[in-house]
């Protein structure tokens, strides 16, 4: 037998191996998820959520998945610190308010991210648009197809005052609306559900675009990505908003996250 025989033979049996590993990787995954589904959410976790009106007010079963799909967060993604140490409290409720958006699809969890990143506060980020430099523009998140930023005392003083905004929910709405390969402000739909997504949430950031008086932050306006972040954020932390003034608007959001927000006030 010659060498490159023997070096056809090395490969393939490499590959082999490596196909070997990779099944393996896949059961022992599959095994923890089946795991995970029935493990209740440890009480040193759970005291994290125990104030947040959002997490109250589920259902003994929505409380189920919601702990199921934290701790399948935890397993699938890395969350990197940056100029302070990770902790449990970060951990919780960021991964809650991260899944909160997906509870109703219990299997989802935004296979493109890949890292959290999590720095003490606001970051200055010098941004280029139409060829001029602004520099010193102010963040409290950002998202990427495959990580996003959280300016951790930003997102705690939002949880805590249980404010309008909420800057977890607007990173995670973000990723969502990538997930169809385009930030546009629509995140991945059927043919019927597209049809309607126009017609009540793109048609309606067009009219308020025209307006000078909105009920929600004008930051919105800003193109038709952020509009989806931002409504994402009223629906979820203060759905009356949106349902007494733009009630189009909730029932869309209502319709594509399967869940009634405002009955949990």
């Amino acid at each position: 037998m010659d060498n490159f025989a023997k070096f056809l033979i090395f490969l393939w049996g490499c590959f082999f191996i490596f196909i070997l590993i990779e099944i393996y990787k896949f059961y022992k995954y599959k095994k923890e998820l089946k795991k995970l589904k029935n493990r209740p959410l440890d009480e040193k976790y759970k005291k994290y959520l125990q104030n947040i009106p959002l997490y109250y007010k589920l259902d003994d079963n929505d409380k189920k998945i919601i702990e199921y799909k934290i701790q399948r967060f935890w397993l699938e993604k890395n969350f990197i610190p940056v100029y302070l140490s990770l902790n449990e409290e970060m951990k919780t409720l960021i991964a809650f308010f991260g899944c909160i958006l997906t509870l109703k699809f219990e299997e989802f969890c935004y296979p493109s991210l890949e890292y959290v990143y999590i720095y003490p506060n606001v970051i200055r980020k010098t941004i280029k648009r139409e060829y001029i430099v602004e520099e010193n523009v102010i963040i409290s998140g950002e998202a990427l197809k495959s990580s996003v930023i959280i300016a951790w005392h930003e997102a705690l003083r939002e949880i805590k005052k249980n404010s309008k905004r909420n800057v977890i929910i607007h990173e995670f709405a973000h990723i969502l609306d990538f997930e169809d390969g385009l930030a546009d402000g629509t995140p991945p739909l059927d043919k019927t559900e597209l049809k309607n997504w126009k017609k009540y949430i793109l048609d309606e950031f067009k009219k308020l675009q025209h307006l000078q008086h909105i009920y929600i932050d004008d930051y919105s306006l800003t193109n038709e990505a952020e509009f989806f972040a931002v409504i994402s954020e009223y629906f979820f932390m203060h759905p009356k908003t949106l349902k007494i003034h733009y009630p189009n608007l909730y029932n869309e959001l209502k319709n594509f996250y399967k869940i009634d927000t405002y009955n949990l006030l």
